[in-house]
This record gives C-alpha cells, structure tokens and sequence, in this order.
C-alpha cells in the first residue's frame, strides 16, 4: 500500500486503507503507551502463572523423588544421608536453573532488537523496516484527521442521545412505571466494545432511575457480543460496561465476538456469566450458555473447536431448564447469543414461531409444542425483531413463553464494508436499541415490552409498552 497525495478534503480513512487494518491500528497509533502497557500487564501475569506452575511441579516431583531416595537409604549413616541430601537438593536447583535458563533464552522476545526505525515526530514509536515506516507515516496524516473527526461527531451524537432521551424519559415517566408486583429488566445484546453506546446507555439508565420508583429495575441482562474482538485491551470496556447500571446486578453470556479473555473480564468487573446453568438473581430465575464460536480477524474467520453446534447448546440448555422446572415452574429468563442456539432450544425454527400467528395476549392453540415458560431473548443479527407469545397449552396450567430477537446496544455495524465501519469511539452506524422487560416478580413470566431506540443522530425514541401473555 502506498499513498504519495495528502489527505482529500473530506475523504475517509476508507478511502485509503481496509478497514481491518485500520481497526487494528488506529488505537495503537493513537496511544502506544497504553495499549503496549495493556498488553505487557498479561504478558507478566501469564509468565508468573508459568513460572509458578512449574516451581509447583518441580517441587512435588522433586521432594516424591528424595522423599523415595531417602526411604531408600535408611540403613546408611546419619551423616552419608545427609551428604546425598544435600547433593540431591543442590542438583535439583542446578537444573531448575539451567531449564528456566534455557527457556528464557528460547524465547522470540528475548531476542536482540535489530535495527529500528522511529515514526518520524514519534521517536517512542519505531518499525522493523523502513518499508513498514512508510506506510505508517503514509497512514498517520489521515489516522488523525480522521480520528478528530470521527470523536467530534461522536461527541455531538452523545450529546444529543443524552438530552434526548432525558426529554423522552421524562415525558413519558409515568408510562414506564411498572404495574402492581411487576419488575423490569434491561433487556441488552451486542453492545460490542463501543464506548459511545456504553456512556449514552449509562445516561439514559440513570435517568430512568431518577423518575421510576425504588428498586424497580431489577436486573440487566446482555445476550453476548459484549466486546468486538475479546482481547485483553478490551479490559477497560469491558468494566465500564458492568458498571453501567451501578445499582443493578448484571448478567450476561459470551458471544462470537467474545473469549474466555472476556469472560474474565465480565467476572472481574462484578458481572454474573451463566454458563448452562439457572441462577437466582434478584428473585428472578436467569439462563444461558455461551457462543461455542469465535468471530476472529473482524469477521474474516469463525472458528469453532468445541467440536459443540449452536442448535446443541440450546438443546443442552433447554434439558437444563427442564430439569429445573421440575422442582420450580416458575418462568425463567433465558440467554442465548445465536438463533440457530434458540432453534435448538426452543425445538422448532424461528420462522415457524413468526409464522405462528399467535395473539400476544389472548391463549390459542399455536400448534407448538410446550416451551419452559418465562422469556427468551437473544441478538447476534443487530436488528430488533418480535416479540412473539408462544403458549403453553398442553397441560392444565397456562402459561407462555416470550421470543424477543434484541438489537444492537452499542449501533454497531455487523457487515462491515471497506467504507462503512465501526469503531468503538465512534458515533452509532446503525439504531441503537435497548428494551425494559417487565416481568412479574411471582411468577417470573414477562407481562410487557417497552423498546427504546436511539436513531443515528442521536434521537431518542420510547416506543408505547406492548403488553405480553394474561393481564
């Protein structure tokens, strides 16, 4: 790649660059220092954790082999025991020593710098080839007009999404309320490392705290794609995103965009992860298992080694629920990522349950087999769709389950072109959407849907509640 002109009035970094090379880049050429320190952080943690573990090792063989070794010579003198102890000990050190040594040196990073090459402005910043300093230097010019530009309108769209929705909350506070023995909760997917849907939601969240009564937000729930590549410089994201709602306890499952990386990440900021599993929570009965998928390169690779499809997890899942139930027939608030993973839950294709046609508040004989009451909400498709009402009509006892397909919480793009993109520090590409569920605390079954949008200039919409199952 080699660009000889100086940045087009108006152009785009698109214009110039993929954007996976720009996604990948621009933070690190932004501020070196920090994702360089982020990265350093977990290369010390796993190399303590190594080091550890084979002092561990070395220490249970080592003290079984001169443990036997001086059963073995029980019968010599006192003396000549100790000598071969001692020798023992001293060998053993030797070759921890020499073993540590060599593996040290075998390692590629304890290898001699070579020549660099200083990004020029950017002495702290230096390439292994001129080559790969000149695209840098070709690419910085436009990485900063462009950044600057790209934050000055997510700063405007932050600010309108804010006083947006304060005017909207506000206005339409008593309608958000939640009826007699009703809780909501703040129904959330794909939110997707972007840091401008993060601080807009957390404002809008602490609005709807300010107007609607104590302790009626029960619970969040995010339906996986928490971070866009689930790395370890994701960390601060990641712990912004938990703390979003302060006052209310989060649960979320992993997504194809997450890893165990993330996972951590989510436990360490205080959030619940439910892996094929039913919690408590708030009074409330939550499940979910995460994606077996992961989602590299920006979408160029899926990879899957759980050996695991999406429609067996949900069936796995939908054994667990089950099983529970059989003790408690309450509802359960059920997470998935994917909808093949709902497909296998609920036993039959989503299109079938669109297709089904059943009323939302009146019970029919929708032709579908008996779910696990209570609620199943996932996101992977970054467009809001239902909700659907499937009736549980088999036995005496009524009750329904709701089928929500949620959209992006973070307006992330999810089919990313050479000149259309997201980044996390951009202004939303697409809706950004979030829904309070209102759930009655008894019997754990949704009774309501209220869908709160956020259109790409920031503008704030509260849709009208849509009641769900018997009122």
């Amino acid at each position: 790649m080699r660009s000889t002109g100086p940045p087009l009035a108006g152009g785009t970094l698109a214009s110039y660059v993929s954007p996976t090379f720009v996604r990948a880049n621009t933070e690190f050429l932004d501020d070196p220092e920090g994702v360089a320190a982020v990265y350093g952080a977990e290369l010390r943690r796993q190399v303590i954790t190594s080091t550890v573990k084979v002092a561990l090792v070395g220490g249970v063989v080592g003290g079984t082999l001169l443990a036997i070794g001086w059963s073995l010579t029980g019968q010599w003198p006192r003396r000549r025991r100790r000598s071969v102890a001692t020798l023992v000990v001293v060998a053993g050190a030797t070759v921890s020593i020499v073993v540590g040594g060599l593996q040290f040196r075998s390692w590629d990073g304890n290898e001699p710098i070579g020549d660099t090459y200083p990004l020029p402005g950017r002495a702290d910043l230096s390439f292994s080839s001129p080559q790969t300093r000149e695209i840098a230097q070709q690419v910085q010019p436009f990485i900063e007009k462009n950044t600057t530009r790209i934050l000055d309108r997510a700063e405007l769209y932050e600010a309108a999404a804010l006083s947006s929705s304060r005017d909207a909350v506000q206005e339409r506070s008593d309608a958000l309320e939640p009826r007699d023995g009703e809780v909501i909760v703040l129904a959330e997917a794909d939110p997707q490392g972007s840091l401008v849907g993060t601080r807009v939601r957390r404002g809008l969240y602490a609005t709807l705290a300010e107007v609607l009564p104590d302790d009626a937000i029960a619970l969040r729930t995010i339906a996986g794609d928490v971070t866009s590549n689930g790395t370890v410089a994701e960390a601060a994201f990641v712990e912004g995103e938990g703390v979003a709602t302060p006052a209310v306890p989060v649960v979320a499952v992993k997504g194809d965009h997450d890893t165990d990386v993330t996972v951590d990440q989510l436990l360490d900021a205080g959030v619940t992860v439910v892996e094929k599993e039913v919690i408590e929570d708030q009074g409330l009965r939550v499940a979910g298992v995460g994606d077996p998928t992961f989602k590299a390169l920006f979408g160029g690779m899926v990879i899957n080694s759980s050996g695991v499809t999406q429609a067996e997890i949900g069936a796995g899942l939908r054994e667990e629920t089950e099983s529970e139930n059989e003790d408690d027939p309450s509802g359960i608030q059920v997470l998935l990522h994917q909808p093949h993973a709902v497909e296998g839950y609920l036993g039959v294709g989503l299109d079938e349950i669109a297709g089904a046609g059943g009323s939302l508040t009146t019970p029919v004989d929708d032709g579908i087999p008996d779910l696990p009451p209570g609620t199943v909400t996932y996101g992977h498709l970054h467009d809001a769709e239902g909700p659907w009402v499937i009736w549980n009509t088999d036995t005496d006892e009524l009750t329904w389950t709701v089928v929500t397909q949620l959209g992006t919480a973070g307006g992330v793009e999810e089919n990313p072109t050479i000149n259309r993109f997201s980044t996390p520090f951009s202004a939303p590409l697409k809706t950004l959407s979030t829904q309070l569920h209102y759930v009655d605390a008894e019997s754990g079954l949704q009774t309501g849907v209220v869908p709160i949008t956020f259109a790409t200039d920031g503008t704030a919409t509260i849709g009208d509640r849509i009641d769900l199952g018997l009122q």
